[in-house]
């Protein structure tokens, strides 16, 4: 008798994970790491010398993807895809809107202006991982939810190693891949990647101190979620097409912790969660019916 009870308490904790697959992503993706140098792009669709140097760009970040992250930032003019976040990232760079286009910072130092080459932007990635003392390790895992016919549902969460002193400076940037539908400003190139087209700054407490939401805006919870070891667990919610999230953490002015996620990072379907719960029903049941012929 005690037997069979005991079956039945595991089938009734199995009852969650067989009807998950209802409340549960469609999409999730999972990154860890916090080593990456953050690579920040100013450029333009009406700058031409960027038609030149963007397609190579992509190819070299992609090329280097477990070293370097990358964020383009598009003016705030007459450039379809530009935002005032670009105006607040340049203006900490202490630099100002007459910078040479395109412009490359590396974790917010280096700067690289006009016709680069890839063995430049090799020489500054190298340069900015040896200035790099340590990193601090994050924990990102984005789940998506298909919401037809109105926008798609993210949330973004993230996890950090350990505990931030008060005034460090944590920033999520949204990327998405935008196609160039107007002649208006345009230098040629009719798909430009890694444009950041949403920012959020908030301290370690939760607290927002800048928020740059573009045209879907931000939801954020601080350790709402769950706490592992008291360290919390901060949630972003966004909504329609999003290609990835980079985020990155700064303490006293330094860049101490990048990390990005993109679309490709799938490591878990919702169809997957079904099968294994079916597979788990099955065997709870196979064993309650071995332990009720045993008694």
């Amino acid at each position: 008798m005690q037997k069979g009870m005991a079956v039945t308490l595991i089938i009734l904790f199995l009852l969650p994970m067989i009807t998950a697959d209802q409340r549960i992503a469609d999409e999730s993706r999972t990154a860890s790491g916090g080593h990456a140098v953050l690579l920040e792009q100013y450029t333009a669709t009406w700058c031409d010398t960027c038609a030149t140097v963007d397609p190579w760009v992509t190819e070299f970040t992609e090329s280097h993807s477990s070293r370097i992250v990358r964020v383009a930032l598009h003016p705030d003019d007459h450039d379809p895809f530009g935002s005032a976040l670009t105006t607040k990232r340049i203006t900490q760079k202490q630099a100002n809107e007459s910078v040479s286009l395109p412009a490359f910072w590396f974790d917010g130092q280096g700067l690289l202006e006009g016709t680069v080459s890839p063995s430049l932007l090799e020489n500054g990635l190298r340069s900015a991982e040896g200035d790099r003392v340590d990193w601090i390790g994050m924990h990102v895992w984005w789940d998506s939810w298909e919401n037809s016919p109105h926008d798609d549902t993210h949330q973004f969460h993230l996890n950090i190693d350990e505990d931030l002193p008060s005034g460090a400076i944590i920033t999520v940037f949204r990327l998405e891949t935008l196609e160039m539908t107007s002649e208006i400003a345009n230098n040629g190139i009719d798909v430009h990647h890694d444009v950041a087209t949403q920012m959020i700054s908030f301290s370690p407490n939760g607290s927002v101190l800048d928020s740059f939401d573009g045209v879907h805006g931000w939801d954020i919870s601080t350790g709402n979620l769950y706490s592992e070891g008291g360290i919390p667990v901060y949630t972003l919610e966004t909504y329609g097409e999003v290609d990835g999230f980079v985020t990155v953490i700064e303490v006293n002015d330094e860049v101490r912790g990048v990390i990005g996620i993109s679309d490709s990072d799938n490591f878990l379907k919702a169809e997957k969660y079904g099968d294994l719960a079916l597979f788990l029903l099955v065997l709870a049941l196979v064993c309650s019916t071995v332990v009720m012929r045993r008694e």
